[in-house]
């Protein structure tokens, strides 16, 4: 008869990072962190069931396929104490301002979001597992407190039952081999009760048990009438049209008075009636036409200075786009754009010429190019201010109405994540973005997507514009 472990997260958050990389989040919940969490609340003489548990197979796991992950980054009072100590550069450590025998360090926290708070992690027809060792781990299990950080707190509970069926809603991942695993979970085996101890004993982290004979490879187990998902998500915007500044470069924190600029330019150089998707009046539900500054940034020495200005354009009708072409472009025949800003007693010039060599922050391939993961260089104004706690999920949501997929993966910042990415001040922001939260945000999906990738509130104002990243970097 199956034996359930039935999980639920009260606060609808998971923060727990992944044991080897703790930079990684750990999405389903780990199997070994459960069983080091039960270890944690039993007595000595309470044990005895812990070795019969960790004596089964690893578990079937029921939870939310994928799970967005916020990354926050903040000064932490570190528990170690000094007593005047010189850092390498030869000064004298000052301590904490509320703890003068401590210090601070940067730390990273991960919070994972489950659609779903609920999981389920079952032994099928495990006879082993005696009904007095049941019963005690129960008793365990509802003493439990949080799993991970104390900020996700849990509700546990052991029963068996007759007839198992998952709870609607949830994915099965499966203990697998090696060659169709999608991911490594760590999972109690014969003895690992006795590491733990040992562990603790010697003031060492539960994660370093056994580390190659605690990962077990799991695969995602999905429905054989499930659509298959594209390899590659289509942006809104099949059309980025670039016009390069012919000589200054203005720094990236002007980006929201420049596409204004443009914005204005390229309504008054276009025939009246403007198309619906040109000043967004009537056009709700479908994706406005865009401006954009396209700066140096993520690269190791980016100065962040915008190299061209650029107008991305939703699938439109070929008459409606020629118009708007037209609108952007004018009438001269070299192309070049006379640009006016408000504050300037020049004008700045812009030139359309896509078959000339550029600078690679000039061209549509270094913001169309497909990747799965993602980095703001202008900051994300969040279309709604969250409540308190929500911000994750609320960055996640002003993602998805910008007609993108939910991301696996979410870090958040005050300050830029990537060399040359806008610094913006409040007042620096678009007009119609102001008084809005805003974050920068690097951010991974699923699915490789194409860009340009626009998001947030201001993503038709210059703000909310990324650059594909390979998978891992970090500013």
């Amino acid at each position: 008869m199956p034996v359930c472990l039935d999980i639920c997260l009260m606060g609808e958050r998971y923060e727990a990072g992944d044991g080897e990389d703790p930079r990684a989040p750990e999405w389903p919940p780990h199997p070994a962190r459960v069983f080091s969490a039960l270890r944690s609340v039993a007595e000595s003489d309470e044990i005895a069931p812990l070795y019969e548990l960790e004596q089964l197979p690893p578990p079937l796991i029921h939870a939310s396929a994928f799970a967005p992950c916020s990354i926050s980054r903040s000064f932490v009072v570190t528990n170690a104490r000094f007593n005047g100590k010189k850092t390498k550069s030869g000064k004298t450590k000052t301590g904490n301002q509320n703890h003068p025998a401590r210090t601070s360090d940067l730390m990273k926290r991960i919070r994972t979001f489950p659609p779903d708070p609920r999981i389920q992690f079952v032994w099928p027809d495990e006879r082993d597992l005696s009904d007095e060792a049941l019963a005690g781990l129960d008793a365990l299990a509802r003493r439990v407190p949080y799993l991970g950080r104390s900020t996700s707190p849990v509700m546990l509970a052991f029963r068996r039952v007759a007839d198992f069926r998952p709870l609607p809603g949830l994915s099965t991942f499966e203990p697998t081999d090696h060659d169709r695993a999608e991911c490594n979970i760590r999972v109690p085996f014969p003895g690992y009760l006795d590491e733990l101890n040992a562990l603790h004993e010697l003031d060492q982290s539960s994660w370093q048990a056994s580390r190659s004979h605690a990962r077990q490879p799991y695969r995602l187990v999905r429905d054989e009438n499930d659509a298959v998902a594209p390899t590659v998500v289509k942006s809104p915007y099949p059309d980025l049209v670039i016009l390069r500044f012919v000589d200054h470069r203005p720094p990236g924190n002007l980006v929201g008075l420049f596409t204004a600029a443009l914005r204005a330019k390229v309504m008054s150089q276009t025939k009246n009636p403007l198309p619906p998707a040109l000043h967004g009046h009537g056009f709700d539900g479908h994706p406005h036409v865009a401006y954009l500054g396209l700066p140096f940034a993520g690269f190791p020495h980016a100065d962040g200075h915008l190299r061209a200005l650029a107008v991305a354009i939703p699938g439109l009708d070929r008459p409606e786009r020629r118009r708007i072409l037209r609108g952007i472009l004018g009438t001269d025949p070299d192309r070049i754009v006379d640009l006016q800003v408000p504050g300037f007693r020049r004008d700045f010039g812009l030139r359309y010429s896509p078959d000339e060599p550029l600078p690679a922050s000039a061209t549509a391939a270094r913001w169309t190019r497909p990747a799965r993961s993602w980095v703001s260089v202008t900051p994300l104004v969040l279309d709604r201010y969250p409540k308190k706690g929500d911000l994750a999920p609320a960055v996640v949501r002003s993602i998805q109405q910008a007609g993108l997929p939910a991301p696996v993966t979410v870090e958040l910042s005050t300050q830029p994540l990537t060399p040359g990415a806008a610094h913006l001040t409040p007042k620096e922001l678009p007009l119609r973005a102001r008084g809005r939260l805003y974050r920068h945000v690097r951010m991974t999906f699923e699915h490789p997507v194409t860009g340009p990738v626009l998001a947030g509130a201001g993503r038709y104002f210059g703000v909310g514009l990324f650059a594909p990243e390979r998978e891992g970097a970090d500013g």
